[in-house]
């Protein structure tokens, strides 16, 4: 069942969908933190809070227990080389253009308050009005991490690999976020003994 009014999933998108989105949001800003969430399968308020020290130049960001779900424990996720080089044009940007204090312990999407970080709420706005510009019903700031996620289980990575990305603490979590087509039980189907 896809979200409708708030209640349901959100809607798993395939790449040409994810790159229209993308492409439709306003800003900079908002199109690099749906970039860092289709990459990381990380939640938008976790983008959101990431600080300049938590982007890796070994091409990993830091996701600190303190801006995770629950608090619980810290992610480290593998990012490729594109995204970590757009967030260093984006850190380029700031620094120079912008003059904004780029330094390791600052936002790295801030409010209009430098001392706060970009909020959820203005990202959601922003989404909403690219979800109305590419008519994809059903789809939602979580559409990101369940497509990260569904995609990936899809190509074969192994579920433990997947609860690792994603934090999620049990399996049976994790796979309230993959999506299942009736194609998928077809070809399961034809696999019994």
């Amino acid at each position: 069942m896809s979200k409708t009014n708030r209640k349901g999933k959100s809607k798993v998108l395939d790449t040409i969908q994810l790159d229209e989105l993308i492409q439709n949001l306003p800003l900079k800003h908002h199109k690099l933190i749906a970039s860092i969430c289709r990459n990381t399968a990380c939640r938008i308020s976790e983008a959101c809070q990431l600080k300049w020290e938590d982007i890796r130049p070994d091409k990993k960001i830091y996701f600190p227990k303190e801006i995770t779900k629950g608090k619980l424990k810290p992610r480290e996720i593998p990012i490729n080389q594109e995204l970590l080089n757009e967030l260093m044009q984006y850190k380029n940007e700031c620094s120079y253009l912008k003059a904004e204090n780029t330094s390791p312990n600052c936002y790295v999407f801030k409010s209009r308050n430098p001392n706060e970080h970009f909020s959820v709420r203005g990202f959601q706005h922003a989404l909403k009005a690219a979800i109305e510009r590419t008519n994809l019903q059903g789809t939602s700031s979580h559409s990101f991490r369940r497509t990260s996620l569904t995609t990936a289980h899809n190509a074969g990575v192994p579920t433990r690999h997947l609860m690792a990305i994603s934090g999620h603490a049990s399996m049976d979590t994790l796979a309230g976020y993959l999506e299942v087509k009736d194609e998928d039980m077809v070809n399961a189907t034809n696999k019994f003994a």
